[in-house]
């Protein structure tokens, strides 16, 4: 997974990178095999603490935000609401999939007794 930094009013900081990285790798079970990459954007406005994260996998933009006292409590909430989202997007791939039916109770039988024409 690739990862993407913006910090705004805020320097970011080795700590929060690590942070970040070490939750991500706990949900590498969701993002299994694909390219996906993730912008990470923190913002401190007086006492408010902004963590916003958009993170593009297989064709979608999950997005979550969370604003806080504490920049690393905001980030792990910020995750949680994206490991949600990846969790039911992952489920609507898995259902679609295996909810198609076989194209032999699909289509009709050929009725031999009818004439070609």
């Amino acid at each position: 997974m690739r990862f993407e930094y913006t910090g705004r009013h805020v320097e970011v900081s080795p700590g929060i990178r690590k942070h970040v990285e070490d939750h991500f790798k706990k949900l590498e079970h969701i993002f299994d095999g694909t390219t996906a990459w993730t912008h990470v954007i923190i913002d401190v406005e007086k006492n408010r603490h902004i963590a916003e994260l958009i993170v593009h996998w297989r064709d979608h933009t999950l997005t979550a935000k969370d604003i806080n006292a504490d920049m690393y409590l905001a980030l792990t909430r910020a995750i949680a609401k994206t490991e949600k989202q990846a969790l039911k997007m992952k489920q609507k791939i898995i259902d679609r999939k295996q909810g198609a039916r076989r194209t032999s109770a699909v289509a009709p039988t050929p009725d031999a007794s009818r004439p070609l024409t």
